[in-house]
């Protein structure tokens, strides 16, 4: 399936999700350390395993993270070769001092933000259709 190429349009029919998890970000050397059925979303940097996952697993895990983080989910399947669209997400947020962090994957694209701003964060992001 195809996605969508054109920013207006996908602008004009974005959706957010928000599952209401909390999520950390980790990096670890062992991979065996985690679960791979537990974990969100990993990357290989810097020698190291970069990990996205519940903040509770983690924490049960002992391991050191950062978070909370809420995962916004753009519910609009967009190609990966539109152009624009985590940039004007990304203003969007900052001209409102919110921090974020971007996830393209096959599908969607995912933003986390500070978990105690995921409403505020998704309303703007909402916003887009508006503008």
């Amino acid at each position: 399936m195809l996605g969508i190429k054109d920013l207006k349009q996908t602008l004009q029919s974005i959706k957010v999700i928000c599952d209401d998890v909390e999520y950390g970000f980790a990096s670890i050397e062992d991979e065996k350390l985690v679960s791979r059925d537990k974990v969100l979303a990993t990357f290989h940097e810097n020698g190291r395993l970069a990990v996205i996952a519940p903040k509770s697993y983690l924490d049960s895990m002992s391991i050191d993270n950062e978070g909370p983080y809420a995962k916004l989910t753009i519910d609009v399947n967009t190609s990966l070769e539109l152009v624009g669209l985590t940039a004007v997400m990304a203003t969007k947020l900052a001209d409102h001092g919110i921090s974020a962090n971007f996830v393209a994957t096959f599908y969607h694209d995912h933003v986390f933000v500070q978990y105690d701003l995921r409403q505020k964060t998704k309303d703007l992001l909402e916003s887009l259709k508006n503008d």
